[in-house]
């Protein structure tokens, strides 16, 4: 009978098991002890919300004027039209956090902890906030795939989404951002639709209008979800046809759907018109935001190998191309899920920084997972008619889940640049966990100035020698991570509304935040940026250069390889 049951329940037994091993993975890398992690980048603005109401009381953002030292890097805000400062996300992640926001400002006030919305453990507070949503995202995804798949195709699709793709670096080691989040809101809306369907009454469609509210709260451009509502089951022109007279019949259901999705919204309405007297005001437009409709991305955000969905995810290839398998399983998916996807994938290609900024592989599908795990077990049970297929599907599918906690690994050895590769960088450490010396000489980065433009080119880290020789200074080392800081062209344009606000040089401020992360980063990270440097200059003295050739001939290694032994030997002799 345990037997049964088990057998009967294999998926919610893999979700247990997710959840218990994402436990231990934050818990050995507990980034919420370092202070400039985990509310970082755009969680930064996601996060402002939350301590500027309920803790300054003040969306005005004048205290982070007041205290420009401590807040000026924590709250990134905009000049909005009408001279005021405003938080350039929108509030609906801060709803998701905000649970355990107040969590943490409890514990906060009764502990030596610092009660500022930035301490400890509201950090810690964040990160598992994310695997909680997650967690509650695998279930509502387990009860929708076990409406159309058998329990063993449903446990290996939610571990294939939980653990084999891009996710699952979003609730562990980036856990904050808002791609977790969403995930778990389109899983949700997706069981909704297919409950409502069934059954249509005002209570379901009324969850439908908030859900759908919130996930576009989150990310405005998610609104293209609602294809999914309007033509679920609709297979044909006469199905869409009934469909429109169903909801004129029905009018009041539309109108409980609006109403309930527009409540979600007001308080951004009152506060956008607050800030920029406008109720829709594009505040990303202030940092130079936009979409280029007319040339989007589509093969460099699927297949490139700078950041190509389908490279560094690539059970998503597998998902997309069960799409069309879809038929064979129930007609009325095949339409909504293929428009969906195609609109999704033609508005985010539009993006200006089509590659979303640095990330693990195209982060911003991922709140469309729940969705594409449905063609992924389509597929996966296309091809397990006979026994010896349904194996090499499990096995292929099983591969894959490990690959992706492989690449992970690789991504935060830096192994996998976070902004773009290339052929030869990508091919240079596949399959390897560390970077070669090899990779940092063929890497390439986008050129961000230009991206806004809608033109996307490569640019080639240059690193050049000021002095002939082999001592990788403190100042030296700042001057790098200053020059990366001057690449980014969004750090950057913040650095220069903080030198506004203050009066201090961006120069100068740029050197400050290059102390910050390398006060702040690992002794890891130092490491092998010391080694790095070492190796640059050991290849530019060329006196060195000759006794480093005549050693790796005695050994019969290559130059290169010798150089980098020569840098290690340097950097772990405290020769620098």
């Amino acid at each position: 009978m345990i037997k049964n049951l088990l057998a009967k329940n294999i998926s919610l037994i893999c979700i247990l098991i997710i959840g218990i091993g994402s436990i231990f993975l934050n818990f050995s890398h507990h980034r919420w002890q370092k202070d400039n992690s985990v509310i970082e980048w755009d969680v930064k603005s996601y996060y402002a919300y939350l301590p500027a109401t309920f803790i300054y009381k003040d969306l005005s953002l004048q205290f982070r004027r007041d205290n420009i030292d401590k807040f000026g890097d924590l709250i990134w805000p905009v000049e909005t039209p009408t001279h005021k400062h405003a938080i350039v996300t929108t509030m609906g992640l801060s709803f998701l956090y905000s649970p355990f926001f107040g969590i943490a400002h409890l514990y906060s006030l009764n502990s030596d902890y610092e009660a500022d919305g930035y301490s400890l453990p509201y950090r810690f507070a964040l990160v598992f906030s994310a695997l909680f949503y997650v967690i509650i995202g695998l279930i509502f995804l387990q009860k929708t795939l076990r409406e159309f798949f058998k329990e063993d195709v449903v446990a290996l699709v939610v571990t294939a989404i939980g653990i084999g793709t891009n996710l699952f670096y979003y609730y562990t080691y980036e856990a904050a951002m808002p791609h977790a989040y969403n995930f778990t809101l389109v899983s949700i809306f997706l069981y909704l639709t297919i409950q409502f369907y069934k059954n249509p009454n005002l209570k379901k469609i009324f969850w439908l209008g908030l859900v759908s509210g919130l996930i576009t709260l989150i990310r405005p451009t998610n609104i293209v979800v609602l294809i999914l509502f309007f033509l679920w089951n609709i297979s044909s022109v006469k199905d869409f046809k009934d469909r429109i007279i169903w909801f004129l019949r029905e009018y009041k259901l539309i109108l409980v759907m609006i109403s309930a999705f527009i409540l979600i919204w007001i308080p951004q309405f009152v506060y956008w018109h607050w800030v920029s007297g406008k109720i829709f005001y594009f505040s990303y437009g202030e940092i130079g935001g936009k979409f280029f409709f007319f040339n989007p991305q589509i093969k460099n955000i699927l297949i490139s190998y700078k950041k190509g969905w389908f490279v560094y995810t690539p059970i998503m290839l597998f998902a997309f191309a069960g799409i069309f398998t879809l038929p064979k399983l129930k007609k009325g998916l095949f339409i909504p899920i293929l428009l969906f996807s195609l609109i999704n994938i033609y508005i985010l290609a539009s993006w200006w920084c089509w590659w979303f900024g640095g990330s693990f592989g195209l982060r911003a599908f991922i709140d469309s997972y729940a969705i594409m795990a449905i063609p992924l077990g389509a597929i996966i049970t296309r091809f397990s008619f006979k026994k010896y297929l349904k194996i090499i599907s499990f096995s292929f599918i099983s591969i894959l889940i490990v690959f992706n906690i492989f690449q992970i690994q690789q991504y935060t050895n830096q192994a996998i640049h976070y902004w773009w590769m290339n052929k030869k960088a990508y091919w240079e450490t596949f399959l390897k966990l560390k970077p070669t010396e090899r990779y940092w000489q063929v890497i390439t980065l986008p050129d961000y100035e230009k991206a806004r433009e809608g033109i996307y080119v490569e640019i080639k880290p240059e690193y050049e020698e000021k002095e002939n020789n082999i001592i990788p200074s403190e100042e030296k080392l700042l001057i790098l991570i200053s020059e990366n800081i001057k690449k980014d062209s969004a750090q950057f344009s913040i650095i220069e509304l903080k030198a506004k606000e203050t009066g201090i040089n961006v120069d100068s401020l740029i050197i400050s935040k290059a102390k910050e992360i390398y006060s702040a980063d690992s002794s890891e990270f130092k490491k092998e940026l010391i080694i790095q440097n070492l190796i640059i200059s050991l290849k530019n003295n060329k006196e060195l250069k000759e006794q480093i050739e005549k050693k790796a001939k005695k050994r019969d290694i290559s130059v290169d390889s010798m150089i980098v032994l020569d840098a290690i030997w340097l950097y772990e002799n405290n020769k620098y």
